[in-house]
């Protein structure tokens, strides 16, 4: 029994030495700054407590999967990558043609009074399942064939997104891709190729592809005084929200856009103009500033694995938030389009915060390394 439970003291001991405790608190830190965003920008609505329930859920929750996630294998996981990206693909085309729209986008899946966007998981697991091809095919990158199957990989989380209306999401999945290319040691001239192709293709897609609603979006939003009161709407607010801030803020709950409800959205997309109106300055200063300590966290723990899939991981992980984190603040300060893309850990939304934890949660997966992995996770990589 004593050896039993100094096994188990050891075993705990290693893991927590090992978990890279930084990433936890930087996603603690900005959870909670979310918890006080959401208070204060739905203090006036209806459904202050959902909202504010919802995202402390999502942390409670977002943690358990963190300490879930971190046990398994990443190596393990990306066996069952071929499974993953089609249960993913299915779940994303069913949620295109089936799901509910929310300001043109067709990306929510409905539980009674819950509401799930896949986009957000899926996100985690492309990085997942794209890592594992990339090491997978390392030494054959370059190679046209390769690129096509990897190019297929891509499509099947990127067409269905883009099905969604998402484009959004859509954005974020081509950030991924180009900074995990690149890290992985793709040729300069396929970048270029690439350019040129989107370059051309773009009259197409604008024609094509892109819906009304969208195209006014990208217009007004970076003009937005072309359409002051409907599509500049947000962009102009928030802009006015941030700028009245000053250095230090109005004060906790003293915003006016905000507790006017002037700014639509000010509890998701535009959660970083409620930080500027009532926090100042400072107060975005702080959050760049944890989102690029949380970016090089995961940079760092790039660096420390052990083998090219978990570098990917945290390499791609990192791409998510920072290109997230980019263009929703750009959103609120006028410089992106209005795409419907939240702030990780901050903007309301369980599906958003949650999945963030998961991505966590396989970075800590990486830093762990298989060998404090759970068992059966070690038994099976050795079988196959």
């Amino acid at each position: 029994m004593r050896r039993r439970m100094g096994e188990f003291s050891k075993s705990l001991s290693d893991y927590f030495a090992a978990f890279d405790k930084r990433l936890l608190v930087i996603s603690l830190l900005l959870s909670g700054y979310g918890l006080l965003a959401i208070n204060t920008a739905t203090a006036a609505k209806a459904l202050h407590d959902r909202y504010v329930l919802v995202h402390l859920l999502g942390v409670v929750g977002g943690l358990f999967v963190v300490f879930v996630l971190s046990k398994f294998d990443y190596t393990f996981l990306g066996y069952f990558s071929f499974p993953i990206v089609i249960i993913c693909a299915l779940v994303l085309l069913f949620t295109a043609f089936f799901g509910s729209t929310v300001s043109g986008n067709t990306g929510w899946l409905n539980f009674g009074p819950l509401s799930l966007q896949p986009s957000e998981f899926a996100k985690v697991a492309f990085v997942l399942t794209f890592s594992t091809h990339l090491s997978q095919v390392k030494d054959r990158l370059n190679r046209i064939p390769t690129l096509a199957f990897l190019a297929v990989h891509f499509a099947a989380y990127f067409l269905p997104v883009c099905l969604q209306g998402d484009f959004g999401s859509a954005l974020i999945y081509c950030g991924i891709l180009g900074v995990m290319l690149y890290m992985a040691g793709l040729k300069y001239r396929y970048f270029i190729l690439a350019g040129v192709i989107i370059a051309a293709a773009f009259p197409l897609l604008w024609n094509f592809v892109l819906k009304d609603y969208h195209k006014k979006r990208i217009l007004f939003s970076l003009n937005p005084e072309l359409d002051p009161l409907r599509f500049g709407y947000q962009p102009i607010l928030s802009k006015i929200a941030i700028g009245s801030g000053g250095l230090t803020g109005l004060g906790y709950g003293e915003g006016v856009q905000v507790q006017n409800e002037l700014l639509p959205a000010s509890h998701t997309d535009f959660i970083f103009s409620v930080i500027g109106e009532e926090f100042g300055f400072l107060g975005c200063m702080i959050v760049l500033g944890t989102l690029m300590l949380l970016v090089i966290f995961l940079a760092n723990a790039a660096r420390r694995a052990r083998d090219d899939a978990g570098r990917l991981i945290c390499i791609g992980l990192a791409a998510m938030f920072a290109v997230q984190s980019f263009i929703n603040i750009g959103m609120c300060i006028g410089v992106s389009p209005v795409i419907g893309v939240t702030l990780p850990f901050i903007s309301a939304g369980g599906s958003s915060v949650l999945a963030s934890f998961c991505a966590v949660g396989l970075a800590e997966s990486v830093c762990l390394k298989p060998d404090l992995s759970l068992r059966f996770g070690s038994r099976r990589r050795g079988r196959l």
